[in-house]
């Protein structure tokens, strides 16, 4: 009887410790993405920086020269870590320019996250963007 005493307090313990390790290693991170938070998003600088970053995208060289007008919507998730990802855009106008936009989105630096009473979540954004190609006599 002694030794089933012993036994059960040895083993008891590490069956219990082991059940409670396997729930933890089972619990999913939050995916939800959320389109209304308390605090939006915020590109480092603000929207005047986010704007002049927007400004920067490198013209592709198989821009249609002919089409020098586009607007579109881009739509992207700020991560919990500010990062960005899932950049693709609706309303799709000039193809080449599109994926321009992506491309530089991509890698845009990472923004202050969006929050729901106080804690970071995951952000679904828009910003709409039209584009005035110039173009030069040459």
């Amino acid at each position: 009887m002694r030794y089933l005493l012993v036994f059960g307090l040895i083993i008891l313990p590490v069956a219990l410790f082991a059940q409670g390790k396997a729930k933890r290693e089972h619990v999913k991170p939050n995916t939800t993405v959320y389109k209304t938070v308390d605090v939006q998003p915020e590109f480092p600088g603000g929207t005047e920086k986010w704007t002049n970053y927007l400004f920067k995208v490198p013209i592709p060289e198989d821009y249609d020269k002919e089409n020098t007008q586009a607007s579109f919507l881009i739509q992207m998730i700020i991560e919990t870590d500010g990062s960005v990802t899932h950049a693709n855009v609706r309303r799709k106008i000039n193809e080449a320019m599109c994926k321009a936009f992506i491309a530089h989105v991509n890698k845009s630096p990472k923004w202050k996250p969006g929050r729901i009473n106080g804690k970071p979540v995951r952000v679904l954004y828009s910003s709409p963007i039209s584009c005035f190609m110039l173009q030069s006599d040459e």
